[in-house]
């Protein structure tokens, strides 16, 4: 075979395999679209209301996989759709930007490899870790860049694993560090370990460490049948504990508290009633709550977050809940939630505490259903009742702004695969 015979039979190969390469990525390819639109309405006793209607939501394409290599790219919008969002208060929707601009930005975007038990993903990406998540409660979700690792070599053992150098919150445009408001640059190390013995019983492990910030180990246990009545009712429950400490510099301040966690529920059929319970340390948790949204470690963590501004979190805080819910098919749920939490003045006021802006003692009542019309499309709706009782407290008074809060959010769901 002459050179050029040899120059062409490599170019031809080297195409075909290129065009192969090409195919599988395309052919295993998905476009996905999550259009939503929200909905909320705020009316705030002694302060500015909060009203927004947004429309936006998240379109991702999604690569094919090749060698266990694939790739996934997701827009991230959300855009005031009515005069009314150019008023003051629409930014604190957290639907918006903090200036009330709308936010368009890349939030995901990521190489990963899947092979051998084991799951890499690098780049811009939703992590779900208890300290460190997407916080899907608007209109948007948190994303973060970072490491992200996952191990299913053992059938009921998961090891997990993650490095974060920034982060994106709901309401922003920007990836930043993690710990830029406290004036340094930090990353977060998580590691972390699923077990699940069986299908009722799952315990999870975490270890989140921030250098110079803090390092805060997380528990939790949850079993979905601990009595299985003869009346067909089944009680199931949980235990959650967190422990935070700050290290070196203690850059988001001293830190030294814990989080109690108890949650247990009867359900019969369509019926179910849960009771909740949180028990917080002598300090406000660190990097959970709207307060510290710009901690970079955002959360809902506590069983008993059903509040208008996640007050379950200060220094000292005792909150109880119960949810009544009905489920009468799939496609309907409907719900019933009251929650009371008891804060303690000279905690808060504790310079220690970390709790920056405390409330009074509060009372909280909630109604939230769920409609799926069809597959792709449904509909949630929330009318809640924040009261804050101002005789609770000898400090706090000018703080209880008592709130009627309405949302409504309409979600659709559209996939195309090639």
């Amino acid at each position: 075979m002459n050179r050029k015979a040899v120059v062409a039979f490599t170019l031809i190969s080297f195409n075909l395999s290129y065009a192969q390469t090409v195919d599988e990525l395309f052919t295993g390819s998905r476009l996905d679209l999550q259009l939503r639109a929200f909905w909320y309405d705020g009316r705030r006793d002694l302060k500015i209301n909060r009203t927004s209607l947004t429309v936006g939501g998240i379109v991702g394409v999604q690569s094919g996989t090749y060698e266990g290599f694939s790739a996934k790219a997701a827009l991230y919008s959300s855009n005031a759709l009515s005069s009314l969002n150019h008023m003051p208060d629409s930014a604190a929707t957290q639907n918006l930007q903090a200036d009330g601009d709308n936010i368009n930005t890349l939030g995901e975007g990521y190489l990963q490899y899947s092979g051998y038990n084991s799951s890499i993903k690098l780049g811009r990406q939703r992590l779900d870790f208890p300290l460190v998540n997407d916080y899907y409660n608007r209109m948007l979700p948190n994303s973060f860049e970072a490491l992200n690792i996952e191990n299913h070599t053992l059938d009921t053992l998961i090891f997990k694993a993650a490095y974060v150098t920034k982060w994106k919150y709901k309401t922003d445009n920007n990836f930043e560090s993690p710990t830029n408001i406290s004036g340094i640059k930090r990353d977060i190390a998580i590691i972390g370990a699923l077990y699940t013995p069986n299908s009722d019983l799952k315990v999870e492990f975490y270890d989140t460490y921030i250098q110079d910030v803090m390092h805060a180990p997380y528990l939790q246990l949850t079993s979905k049948n601990i009595l299985d009545f003869s009346n067909g009712s089944i009680f199931s429950g949980g235990l959650q504990y967190l422990s935070e400490k700050s290290i070196g510099q203690n850059a988001a301040g001293k830190a030294d508290t814990y989080l109690l966690g108890l949650k247990g529920a009867l359900s019969n059929g369509a019926w179910s009633l849960s009771a909740l319970y949180t028990r917080i340390g002598s300090q406000a948790l660190l990097g959970t709550g709207s307060r510290y949204e710009m901690m970079g470690w955002s959360s809902f963590l506590t069983y008993t977050d059903l509040q208008i501004d996640g007050e379950s979190e200060n220094a000292g805080a005792i909150a109880y809940a119960t949810i009544l819910s009905y489920t009468p098919n799939p496609s309907f749920t409907i719900s019933t939630k009251y929650a009371y939490i008891h804060q303690v003045d000279s905690l808060q006021s504790n310079p220690l505490s970390l709790t920056k802006n405390p409330r009074p003692d509060s009372n909280e009542y909630n109604i939230d259903a769920t409609y799926k019309i069809e597959k792709n499309f449904q509909l949630r709706t929330r009318l809640a009742y924040l009261d804050y009782l101002k005789g609770s407290t000898s400090l706090y008074k000018n703080k209880a702004f008592d709130e009627t809060n309405v949302r409504l959010i309409a979600d659709c769901s559209l996939n195309f695969s090639k």
